[in-house]
């Protein structure tokens, strides 16, 4: 990490500058973060120094609250200041609208040069939040089938501020806006157990920590390069953690105050306008963010934003937060609240009413003792959603097997993101006790423990039988513990309850594949497609049932399909190559594999394919450099080694021929 002298911010004073369309923008996200475990929020909390520097030089907002307690739906408000049920992204996977406004989108069009630099699969760039950046930051790669945790899910603090302080280097000559966003507050706790990283705390306290470290390196060097005082800073979080209050441990389930308060610390740029007061404790939303941002550099705010701008830090407004997570993943009641001044109302089944001034934790229910106060809350609810026109029409997209993997690697549920079913009236109250069993199942087959995953997830079946995301949950245990009959029952019970869902017809499908029943596997994996043709998965199966069958006419059919969906896709790029390679067809397999080399250059079977087409077209020069590629990323593939020792002796270099084949052979 970066060392550079740290001055608490001193030279916010020195600079005359006046904030305007050319001041620069940083906005800085650290994920599940609680703002009660901030220093400079909470006294007596372990010092978060970095963090707390921000705060004294410059304006604390002590009662910010998330929209949405999702990593993507709060970070989609935060961009668009718009709600999620108006935007249409009330889950995580759900893809932003193409024709969307962002904050990058309109300061990109005031001149601004654009970056984003993210540390979560959750924000990569297939979700639409990359509109508007000139360069987006995120390399997380899902083709490869070995890389499925969790750990290649997410960066390291420390990679995502580097690569964001070298793009610095060479673009801050220029009006900027950089988006930085650090996701190691978020299970799983992954930090390493290197004494330099932590300094005796474990796990959510240790994170932090790390965070705050990583900040300091990040801000010392904006102070070395003389950009921090003349920069607009906008710190913040994108929802809190339950961390076992109200019984959640993480956080989506519920919409208390332990997940929907967050942080918002703004430093202004010297001499700029800003507001009078260091400290702020009216309520406010993450929908004020951008509006805030475009009002203090002078931009005009776009009309469809419906947040307002906290400049002028009057009184107090209506903050709205809702979660449809447990509807959508446990067979629970939407959750809905408001708040208005100090209380706040929460719909649900059996609703809630609270004092956050006497009552901050949430423990004491005044519903029965203040209805008319609830009463007009809930009517407060009603017209604010009819107040925001939805922002999206038809059904929304379901979630891609790459993605559902790639969520579940992170702790997120699986199956289908919507019910065609009618809106549940179970209160997620009453199911958290379940809700947390189904965790700790997903938490023990992520370990390894199946066979205990396997007895808890069947327990819950039984208890809760028409909770499709359990019985998904089961039968993806049951694959891989080689039991694909088994597995297979689970599915087909999963599209009796709900005939549209994608992921149970493609994991049936896959099912059939493993039993070697190949006109069943077909039939549900068109099934797939035919509910979403964006179901790529889907594609590159039923590719790989008709390459096996040597019918590369349908093979490449879907292959092609896949591209027209995703352009990029490796996996199309590199199937399409070795069927040309098949064929013969050299200068074909060429294009499409180096198509597949420029979507992940570090793969190995792509680059130990193309030495083997250079071989065949009698290019030995090229053909030695990839297979020595292939050995440096694989050094114990036996065929690269086979292969770099034939090109080897054919150029008479006899000895390292010999070595290579020595090498093969052990």
């Amino acid at each position: 990490m970066h060392r550079f002298p740290y001055l608490a911010l001193a030279a916010l004073g020195c600079s005359a500058a006046h904030a305007g369309p050319s001041t620069p923008v940083i906005l800085i996200s650290v994920d599940t973060l609680r703002a009660d475990h901030l220093s400079c929020y909470q006294a007596g909390r372990r010092p978060t120094p970095h963090i707390d520097a921000l705060a004294k030089n410059g304006t604390l907002f002590s009662q910010v609250s998330t929209p949405f307690p999702l990593t993507l739906p709060a970070h989609v408000a935060l961009f668009t200041s718009t709600y999620p049920f108006a935007n249409g992204v009330s889950d995580n996977g759900v893809p932003l609208q193409s024709r969307a406004i962002t904050l990058a989108t309109v300061l990109k069009s005031a001149g601004y040069r654009t970056a984003a630099f993210v540390g979560s699969f959750i924000l990569d760039r297939r979700f639409g939040l990359s509109r508007g950046f000139d360069v987006y930051d995120g390399p997380f790669d899902l083709h490869n089938k070995i890389a499925s945790g969790a750990n290649e899910r997410k960066r390291p603090g420390t990679q995502v501020a580097e690569a964001a302080m070298h793009w610095l280097d060479g673009n801050s000559g220029a009006p900027f806006f950089l988006f930085l966003h650090l996701y190691d507050l978020h299970l799983p706790y992954d930090l390493q157990p290197d004494p330099a990283q932590r300094h005796g705390e474990t796990g959510y306290t240790a994170e932090l920590a790390y965070v705050d470290r990583v900040l300091g390196d990040f801000l010392a060097f904006l102070e070395e390069r003389q950009l921090l005082a003349k920069t607009l800073i906008v710190f913040a979080s994108d929802h809190g953690e339950g961390l076992g209050e109200h019984g959640e441990s993480t956080h989506g389930y519920f919409i208390y105050q332990s997940t929907l308060h967050v942080p918002l610390i703004v430093h202004w740029p010297a001499g700029s306008r800003r507001i009078p007061r260091d400290r702020v404790d009216e309520p406010a939303s993450l929908l004020d963010v951008a509006p805030t941002i475009l009002e203090a550099i002078g931009v005009p705010r776009p009309g469809e934003m419906r947040g307002h701008s906290l400049m002028g830090a009057g009184a107090g407004e209506e903050v709205y937060s809702e979660s449809v997570y447990a509807r959508n993943h446990f067979g629970c009641a939407t959750l809905r609240s408001l708040r208005a001044g100090s209380y706040k109302y929460i719909e649900a089944p059996k609703p809630e009413l609270y004092d956050l001034a006497s009552d901050p934790n949430e423990l004491r229910n005044l519903y029965e003792q203040q209805r008319p106060k609830a009463t007009a809350l809930a009517q407060r609810i009603a017209a604010v959603r009819a107040g925001s026109p939805s922002g999206r029409t038809g059904k929304p997209p379901s979630l891609t097997p790459e993605t559902v993997s790639a969520l579940r690697s992170l702790g997120y549920l699986s199956g289908s993101t919507r019910s065609s079913r009618a809106e549940p009236h179970v209160d997620p109250k009453d199911r958290i006790g379940p809700f947390e069993q189904y965790l700790g199942a997903l938490g023990q087959s992520s370990a390894g423990r199946l066979a205990e995953a396997d007895g808890s997830l069947e327990s819950l079946r039984d208890k809760l039988p028409d909770v499709v995301d359990i019985r998904t949950s089961l039968g993806l245990n049951l694959q891989r513990l080689g039991q694909p009959a088994q597995a297979a029952r689970e599915f087909k019970r999963v599209i009796e309850l709900d005939p549209s869902n994608a992921p149970a017809h493609f994991e049936l499908g896959f099912c059939h594949f493993l039993l070697r029943q190949r006109d069943a596997a077909i039939k549900q994996l068109k099934a797939a497609l035919a509910l979403e043709p964006w179901y790529t998965r889907a594609d590159e199966a039923l590719a790989d049932i008709y390459i096996q069958a040597k019918d590369f006419a349908q093979a490449r059919a879907h292959l092609n399909h896949l591209l027209s969906v995703d352009p990029n896709s490796y996996t199309a790029h590199f199937n399409l190559g070795v069927m040309a390679a098949l064929e013969q067809n050299w200068s074909e397999a060429q294009r499409q594999v180096l198509s597949a080399l420029r979507a992940d250059p570090g793969s190995a079977e792509a680059h130990n394919t193309l030495g083997g087409i250079y071989l065949q077209r009698g290019e030995l020069e090229l053909a030695r450099r990839q297979f020595e590629e292939t050995i440096r990323l694989r050094p114990k593939l036996a065929q690269a080694h086979y292969n770099l020792g034939m090109i080897l002796q054919k150029q008479g270099k006899n000895d390292e021929a010999e070595r290579e084949f020595r090498a093969a052979q052990q």
